[in-house]
């Protein structure tokens, strides 16, 4: 299947380090995924002491958990979830070049977006998400009543589709997830991109050697014409885009356990010992810092690209001045991840 791609983006933000671009610490627990963490606020998180969010010498961005501090029994540790103040809206391309992503026994990672209003009202769509050490990464539409990947066919995907209902009170809120094919789509070699059109969601996956040069080369423009059949697809008459999402705020956030990594069947098959006893994921690896040197994000930038009838805010946009760009029926958020992985996904 081939979706038509749009060229024409012009560069309007470009970030090195935390720097460029709003941002805001969540500063509170894991209210959502029942993880035990404590996502940080901003001055916790860039203590001169234990630094959670930090640039380097290299000028490359650090979102980590905390792998020093001693956690006492019952507190939770502290860790990451930051966000966009700007919602991004339909005409716009984001590119993010990261050297690496977050892996280990017990920890959650996950950049994703929700759309305005009360979610799920404007939509989530979880671009790069996975557990622990398994080696293949999930994406996954979650909305509200109404959108399903029921009209996505195997020909339309190269994943392996799980669930096709993105109705966030169905399977438990799983979503309508597709898990990508590739074994080297989590992890050390796992690279990533993807689009969305008013016809439907897509997502691509490459390994950094077949990255295409559509995406190497953008510096003015994308088009996504020639980066062939996507790991993952929703849309058609199964999910009106338009309908089920809105614009987009950004998120990177990391949890601990919770309900999808800290389950005993999850950790045994996703590459972790099995728990012992009365032994449970928190535990065994929370109160453990030294289980999370490898759980952080290193972001070389962020760029993001639009074309002249795209707009960003810190206060939502209107439904009704969100548009497709003229002549282009798909526009969206490139992810370029290096050189460990590369991601897109692109919004209407």
């Amino acid at each position: 299947m081939g979706l038509v791609g749009c060229v024409g983006f012009v560069e309007i933000q470009r970030a090195t380090g935390l720097t460029g671009y709003g941002e805001e610490y969540f500063g509170n627990y894991d209210n959502t995924t029942e993880g035990d963490a404590f996502f940080a606020n901003q001055s916790v998180a860039t203590s001169s002491s234990v630094p959670l969010t930090y640039t380097t010498s290299s000028n490359t961005s650090i979102i980590r958990v905390d792998n020093t501090s001693t956690v006492a029994y019952n507190d939770k540790r502290n860790t990451i979830k930051i966000l966009s103040t700007d919602y991004y809206a339909v005409g716009s391309v984001w590119v993010l070049d990261a050297k690496h992503v977050p892996y280990g026994c017990s920890v959650w990672p996950a950049f994703w977006s929700y759309g305005t209003g009360t979610w799920p009202e404007g939509g989530e769509i979880d671009t790069l998400e996975g557990v622990n050490n398994q080696v293949s990464s999930q994406m996954a539409l979650h909305t509200e009543d109404g959108c399903s990947a029921a009209n996505a066919t195997s020909a339309a995907y190269s994943g392996i589709l799980n669930d096709t209902s993105c109705y966030y009170e169905s399977n438990s809120n799983s979503g309508c997830g597709i898990t990508v094919s590739d074994p080297k789509s989590y992890g050390a070699d796992f690279a990533s991109n993807g689009e969305a059109s008013e016809s439907g969601i897509s997502i691509w996956f490459f390994e950094r050697a077949n990255v295409p040069s559509a995406i190497t080369n953008a510096s003015d423009g994308i088009d996504t014409r020639s980066l062939g059949t996507p790991a993952g697809y929703w849309g058609g008459s199964s999910c009106g885009i338009d309908k089920f999402f809105t614009e987009q705020r950004l998120v990177f956030d990391i949890t601990l356990c919770g309900s999808w990594a800290g389950a005993a069947d999850i950790l045994t098959s996703t590459g972790c010992p099995a728990l012992v006893g009365s032994d449970t994921c928190y535990t065994t690896y929370v109160l453990n810092a030294s289980n999370y040197d490898t759980a952080y994000f290193e972001i070389n930038s962020l760029k993001v690209y639009s074309n002249s009838s795209s707009s960003t805010s810190s206060d939502a946009v209107s439904a009704a001045s969100v548009r497709a760009p003229m002549g282009c029926s798909s526009v969206g958020l490139l992810m370029a991840l290096t050189p460990v992985l590369v991601g897109l996904l692109a919004l209407v």
